[in-house]
């Protein structure tokens, strides 16, 4: 049975030693090895630790080798995230021209008077990178200070 208590202790077991190997981590952890093995085997599934396991005719799986914590491992182990934290985060660059493109799409959706609508349109697409930039702000800004409505609005349209 898979149990998070004990894939932790195992995890941590391994990260006392990282980065050398255990021979039985499940010995040294003092945990029952039918239960050991099935956590231990998950956790090698989620490549979070490397082992190996032996299986002959109808004995139970039991342990082939070393057992070691992965980098993915000590990184799960680790409150920040580790390294896989840093290296998986994702920069979205917006161009100008995209931000434009944003802005005018809304604006052309909104249900203005045509003429005032033109006349925004004329302005969002005269207005330099700099201005473009710092309405984008403004609007996430406004965004995110409607995000309790937009909430509600998700929270009626639920079953």
């Amino acid at each position: 049975m898979l149990d998070r208590a004990i894939q932790l202790q195992i995890l941590q077991a391994l990260a006392a030693k990282y980065p050398e190997a255990a021979f039985n981590v499940l010995r040294d952890a003092g945990i029952d090895e039918a239960t050991g093995i099935a956590n231990l085997f998950y956790l090698n599934e989620h490549k979070l630790v490397t082992t190996s396991f032996t299986k002959f005719g109808k004995d139970p799986m039991g342990l082939g080798g070393q057992q070691r914590i992965t980098a993915a491992g000590m990184d799960f182990l680790a409150d920040d995230g580790g390294v896989s934290a840093i290296l998986g985060t994702v920069t979205i660059k917006f161009h100008e021209e995209s931000l434009k493109q944003l802005i005018e799409f809304r604006l052309d959706q909104a249900q203005l008077p045509t003429e005032e609508k033109n006349r925004l349109l004329q302005a969002v697409r005269e207005l330099p990178g700099e201005s473009i930039k710092h309405l984008t702000t403004r609007l996430l800004d406004l965004g995110m200070e409607n995000l309790p409505r937009a909430v509600e609005l998700i929270r009626t349209a639920l079953p």
